[in-house]
Formats: C-alpha cells, structure tokens, sequence
C-alpha cells in the first residue's frame, strides 16, 4: 500500500508539473535573499548549500512548527522521543546531537545546562510558524562564520518585523486528541519605527509517548515573542524577546532491560527566555557595523521518579564590521560567549568564557563568487582553536551554477559532559577533548524552460575526530569515536503557473561509525519529500505533501532497527473575505504507525479545522 501510494503521488507530481508547461506564461523563480555569510546575499550567487522556507510556504503546506518544517529540508533528519512535545534533535548531514548551530534572529539560542553544547531538545518543538518571517538553514561546517557549535551546520530562525499599517491578527484551530491552539499578533511601522507583538498557546492530551501503553502524555506550551526597531538617519537600534513556557507528560526508561516504560506522573515544566538588543550604524557608505548583546535562560525542572532541576544561561556579545569596496567585501568581529549553569545534576556554579576573532573575504566579479574566512578561538577548558573555509561558484551565461565549499570546525565539551553526575556518581568527564571536523561539498544548481525550473545535485563528505559519547562500561564521557559521513542532496523546485507550485527534494546518506565500522543510529540512507500546492488567486489554496524516511538503526550497536515509513499531510484553506480564512488539514493522513526512536510513538493521524481574522 505505501509503495503504491507513493509512485501515484510521483506520478501525479510529474503530470502536473509537464502538463502546466503548455498552458499560461510562467511565473518565475524569484531570488531570495539570505545570510550564508553574515551578510545579505541574492540566493543565486551563494556557494553554500542553502535552504529558505518562507512563512507563506509553509503555511500552504499546513506546517504550524519548526520541527515539522526541518523535516522536509534536504540534508536534515528530524529525531523526537515521541509526538506531543517529545526531545527532539535535528541531525544534519549525518552529524550528532549539538553539531548544527540553532539560532534565532542571528543569536545562538541553546541549553548550557543540556548534555551537549548546541542542545536545544527540549525547545525546539514548541517554536511556532506564526512568529516566523522565515527559517534558513545553511548545511556544511560554519565554524568559521558562527562559532564552534556549527559543525555540521546552522538553522537560523528570523522572526517578523513590523510594516507597513497595523495590522492585527487573530486565529483559533481544534482537533483530534482534545488539541487546540490560538494566537493573535499585532504590528505594523510608522516612520522610524517598527513593531511586532505575537502571541500563541497549544495544549493537547496527546498519546502515550511510549509505545504499547494507553495512557496520555499531552503537551501545553505559551510562547511570547515581540520586536520593535528605530531607525533615525544611518543609525538602527532594536530589541527582540522570546519567551516560551511549555509543561508536557513523560515516559520513563527500563535500564535492565533497555526499553521504554510508562512513567505515571512524570513531568517536564520549562521556561525559555531569549533576549536580544542591537545596534547598527552606517559609519560610511562603505563601512558599516553592529553590536549585539544577548542573554538566553533556560529552565527545566522533572518530576519523579527522574526528578532534577536545570538552569542554564548563555551570554552572547559580537561587533561585526563590514567594509564594501567594489568587488570585494570584507567582514570582520568579535564574537564573545559565557555559558553558565546555575542549576544541575554536579554542574550547579560551573562555567565557561569563551571568544572569538573571525575575519571573512568576499569576491563577486562577472558571474564568480569566492569567499574565504578564518576564526581563532579560545575557550577557558579547550584551549585555542583555529577553522578555516573557502567557498566558491560560477555563474554561466546558459544560468547553470557549480558551487563548492570546504571547511573546518571543533566542538567544546558542554558543562555537562565535563561536570555532570548521576544519583551521585561521578559521569562528566574532566579530560575531555574537543570533537573536532572538515568536510566539503560540490554541486551544480540548473534552471530549465527560462527559470521556470531550478534543480540543485550537491555531494557533500564529512570526517569527524574525537567525538564524545556516553561510554556504559565506563560510566562516563568518553572521546572514543570516528566518523565519516557522505551523502548526495537534490532538490527540485517549480512554479510553472501561477496557481501551480511544485517542489521535491532527496537525500542519500551513508553514515559510518569508523571506530567500530558500524552504521551511525538514527540516520536512514534514504529520505526525500514531494510538495505539490494549488493556489487559487485569492480564494483557496490547496497542499498535499508526501514524506519518505528510510529504514535505520536505533542503536550503536546496530542490533535495533526501524521500520521505514511514508506519511501524508494535507491542508486546504479558504478565503470567503479579504479578512477571513478557514482552514481544514490533516496530518498522518492514513494513521501510518511509525517511531522515529525505538518504544517511541510517532505522530498518529490528527484532523485539525480553524479560522483566522486579520483587520
């Protein structure tokens, strides 16, 4: 049934992207700006391998979270502990836990007080689409432009500002397993001002988290976020809040016999608080600068039978310059970082300082893009560091592409993996040494039909050195492993008619653990997605997406495996008045069972209906 399922929607996909070809003029691809570099770049000439999902995009597909938008993003694999709100951990070109740097609005946003460095498991399902302008996700080692934490990667999360008139938003769904969400949002600008308030709760009884148990494990979360930016001559000043406070029912976990087990009463209450202020200034046309101060504190506290509290603070200071002259653009900062625990299992007190000098080199000329960069680093325990990165493309008069990057990046011990203890026992580790990577990619990116097509084939190779894990005869951090990853990304994207949008992208990965020659856990070989989107002018739009995600092993070991599985999303909107929308979508549409972690639930099928007013 799946396999059948899936060449229809092939078939169909491809029937409707040729047979648009023959009827009205073509909508073109619009560029769209990103910050690979740091800097604002038309997506044409960017040489790194790069994602933007827009707000509106992802609202045609019936995507409410981040979560579910990384999902369908070539090169990133989606792990979650469970639907509802479980621990959830993006892997990207096959790296692990903490190797892809999350950021919101240009800021490093993650746990100081989580196993790892980067962590940002416990929040990351809760970031909802309606305060998201857009999401970019730049694949391969960023150490150079981001810090250490970018081994593999950064998925950058730019919220909405203010424009235009104010305008006010509101809106409300339900559905299946007692689910509901609302929110409202209110912005607009004036002269020298902008402004955005938004505001949004969900709250669920959801499913037993664990697999084989009847209970429910549901899920309620509010999340706060609001902007507002001055502008007066060549000066900008602006300050940004996120907060985020979510509680959610857990399952608990057999050590005898290494399986998930129902864990009555046992709970996660979090709180996220992620503040931003920043200051921007045209000294000279050629010369500009932006000094960023930014404080996020996260806060989790567990029931029994796991009881604990955590306390987590990152400090974050960077000066940026950019300096242009014709052809050349140079960049160039400080970025300065203190990671604190003021509450944990062994870590409570414990600290680190770390900063950063990095210097980046742009060159566009007649078609040929070439970036090269360095960062030197100190870290209070780790010592000093240095990664590089080169990158490049051409641009041919036939609009065909080639692109390469390479570069390296390191990943400090967390405060956790040095200091942390278990009921006492001593299982952080003093000695550690930083995970250190390189890796590279090559691609070509192709319009067809006079841009009515784009299609994009990258290889990329990764190696990893001195990678940190939990060693269980040991009982402790060790750094044990190896690694290498490769894979082939492809993406396709169309919007041959204007009331037609097409997209699919693919990934192959083969992901080896060196020291031991087995298959890292959790990464498929296969993964891929298809979107097709009928948009009806201003009345109704219409999604239908289709996600494939491979079989993989769920252990080190290679012992467990999982099933691979193909899941349905739908979602339908209508427009009866320029102030009123309704929509109706479906997630899971033919309740495929599936678990993204072994004795862990995934999503079942959901039906969701709702509507939303904006004046």
């Amino acid at each position: 049934m799946k396999q059948k399922f899936m060449l229809w929607f092939m078939v169909l996909w491809c029937f409707l992207g040729f047979s648009a070809f023959a009827q009205e003029e073509p909508v073109k691809i619009k560029e769209i700006v990103v910050t690979a570099s740091r800097v604002e770049e038309p997506a044409s000439e960017v040489a790194s391998a790069t994602t933007v999902l827009t707000s509106k995009e992802l609202k045609e597909k019936g995507i409410i979270n981040v979560v579910d938008a990384l999902r369908e993003v070539p090169g990133v694999q989606i792990v979650q502990t469970g639907a509802f709100g479980g621990l959830t951990t993006p892997f990207v070109r096959g790296g692990g836990n903490g190797q892809a740097l999350v950021m919101i609005d240009g800021v490093p946003v993650w746990d100081p007080a989580a196993p790892a460095v980067g962590d940002l498991a416990a929040f990351l399902p809760h970031l909802p689409i309606e305060q998201i302008d857009r999401i970019e996700i730049v694949r391969g080692p960023q150490s150079v432009l981001y810090g250490p934490t970018a081994m593999t990667g950064v998925i950058n999360i730019i919220t909405k500002k203010g424009k235009g008139k104010p305008k006010i938003r509101v809106f409300s769904e339900g559905g299946s397993y007692s689910s509901f969400r609302e929110g409202a949002e209110f912005l607009g600008e004036t002269k020298h001002l902008k402004y955005n308030l938004n505001y949004m709760r969900l709250d669920s009884s959801g499913i037993s988290k664990a697999t084989g148990f009847p209970e429910r494990d549901g899920q309620r979360f509010h999340n706060f976020s609001g902007n507002v930016e001055g502008k007066i001559g060549k000066i900008k000043i602006g300050t940004s809040v996120n907060y985020n406070s979510a509680a959610k029912d857990l399952d608990g976990w057999d050590f005898a016999t290494s399986t998930t087990t129902d864990a009555l009463g046992y709970k996660e209450e979090s709180d996220l608080v992620s503040v931003k202020s920043y200051f921007e200034h045209e000294i000279l046309p050629s010369w500009r600068q932006k000094l960023v101060f930014s404080y996020t504190n996260t806060d989790r506290d567990y029931t029994k039978p796991y009881e604990g509290h955590y306390d987590g603070r990152l400090y974050y200071i960077s000066w940026q310059n950019n300096l242009e002259f014709e052809p050349f653009t140079f960049i160039t900062g400080v970025d300065y970082q203190r990671e604190t625990a003021a509450e944990g299992s062994g870590i409570e007190g414990k600290n680190f300082d770390h900063i950063s000098w990095f210097g980046e080199g742009i060159l566009r000329w007649k078609g040929l893009y070439f970036s090269s960069g360095i960062r030197y680093y100190h870290h209070e325990t780790a010592g000093d560091k240095v990664t590089c990165r080169i990158a490049s493309a051409y641009i041919f008069p036939t609009k065909t592409k080639i692109h390469a990057s390479y570069g390296t990046g390191f990943r400090a011990p967390s405060l956790y993996q040095i200091h942390a203890e278990f009921y006492g026992m001593k299982i952080g580790n003093p000695d550690l040494k930083p995970e250190k990577s390189e890796g590279y990619d090559v691609g070509v990116t192709q319009g067809f039909f006079d841009g009515k097509i784009e299609a994009d084939i990258t290889y990329f190779s990764n190696w990893f050195d001195n990678l940190i894990i939990y060693d269980l005869e040991e009982w402790k951090y060790q750094n044990v492993a190896t690694a290498h990853t490769e894979g082939i990304e492809f993406t396709l994207n169309t919007r041959p008619v204007s009331w037609l949008r097409l997209s699919a992208n693919y990934t192959w990965l083969n992901a080896i653990d060196t020291t031991n020659n087995t298959w890292l856990p959790r990464r498929p070989m296969h993964k891929g997605s298809g979107t097709i989107v009928f948009l009806f002018k201003d009345k109704a739009d219409f999604g239908l997406t289709g996600t494939y995600f491979g079989k993989r092993f769920n252990s080190q070991n290679n012992k467990d495996s999982l099933g691979g599985y193909f899941t349905v999303n739908l979602s339908a909107r209508y427009y009866p008045t320029s102030y009123l929308t309704l929509n109706l979508r479906f997630q899971n549409l033919f309740d495929r069972e599936y678990e993204e972690v072994k004795g862990y639930n995934g999503l079942p099928f959901m039906a969701f209906l709702g509507a939303e007013l904006k004046w």
